[in-house]
C-alpha cells in the first residue's frame, strides 16, 4: 500500500464521518500532519503496551509482526573515549533511530572465546542518567557491573564497561544496536512512498487519524485532544 492509498482511504472515512457538516475541511498538508502524528502514536502503543491488548512489544506475537518491518540492526564501530571517565565510550546515534530496543558489545577478552578470537559479546542494558553515575569509574570508584550499560545523551550512545574485567581491552568494541527506525513521513513525502507496515496496520493508522482529526458537536476541540492523550504514550 502506498501513502496515496492511505490518504484516499482517510478522506473516504473522514467524509463518511462528516454527516453533520460540522467538521472542518482539511488541507493535504494538515492531513499529512495528522497521519504522521497517528503513525508515531500507534508505534508507541505497540511498544509500551498502552493499547487494548495491554501487552508491550515482544510480549505479543501480533505486536512483533506489526512493528517488525521497522526493526533495524546496525553495528557502530567508531567511538570516542571520554577523557574524564576511564570506562565511558561514546558512539554516534544512528540518524534514523526512534526507539532503542537492545544492544550488545564485542570486547576483547584475556581468555580465548569459542572461535579462538579472544573476544566476548555482552548484552548492553539501557539505563537512566541518574543510574549511570554509579557505574562511572573515577579515582575513588572502580564499579563492578555484571554486563555493560548504556544511556543516551544528545547525539551519542554512552557505553560504560567494567574496567576490572576488561582493563586491557584494545579491540574495536563494536556496538550492535537493535532499534525501531523512524518511519517515512507523510509530510513532504511522495505519494508513491510505500507504507512500511502491513495493510492491517494501515487501517489502524487511518482509524486513529480519524479520531484525532474529527470532533463531535457535544465536545469542544480541546476536550477531544485531552481524551486522546492516552493514545500517544
Amino acid at each position: 500500500m502506498k501513502h496515496s492509498d492511505i490518504y484516499t482511504k482517510f478522506m473516504i472515512e473522514y467524509d463518511k464521518a462528516n454527516v453533520t457538516s460540522s467538521y472542518p475541511s482539511l488541507t493535504r498538508y494538515e492531513i499529512a500532519t495528522i497521519l504522521d502524528k497517528a503513525y508515531l502514536a500507534i508505534i508507541a502503543q505497540k511498544l509500551t503496551g498502552n493499547n487494548p491488548r495491554q501487552v508491550p512489544f515482544e510480549g505479543d506475537t501480533k505486536a512483533i509482526e506489526d512493528i517488525r518491518p521497522l526493526l533495524t540492526n546496525t553495528t557502530l564501530s567508531k567511538y570516542t573515549k571520554d577523557p574524564i571517565v576511564d570506562n565511558l565510550f561514546k558512539y554516534d546515534i544512528p540518524s534514523n533511530l526512534l526507539y532503542y530496543i537492545n544492544g550488545s558489545v564485542e570486547i576483547v577478552n584475556t581468555a580465548s572465546s569459542i572461535d579462538d578470537n579472544r573476544h566476548v559479546i555482552l548484552p548492553v542494558s539501557l539505563i537512566s542518567h541518574v543510574a549511570s553515575e554509579r557505574f562511572k569509574a573515577t579515582a575513588n570508584n572502580l564499579p563492578w557491573m555484571k554486563n555493560p550499560v548504556a544511556y543516551t545523551e544528545g547525539k551519542n550512545i554512552c557505553l560504560l564497561i567494567d574496567l576490572y574485567k576488561y582493563k586491557y581491552n584494545h579491540g574495536s568494541m563494536k556496538l550492535s544496536v537493535t532499534y525501531i527506525k523512524i518511519p517515512a513521513k507523510f509530510v513532504n513525502g511522495s505519494d508513491n512512498t510505500e507504507f512500511e507496515l502491513s495493510d492491517s496496520m494501515a487501517e489502524e493508522l487511518i482509524n486513529l487519524a480519524i479520531i484525532m482529526s474529527t470532533e463531535i458537536i457535544e465536545s469542544p476541540r480541546i476536550s477531544t485532544k485531552t481524551n486522546i492523550r492516552s493514545l500517544e504514550s
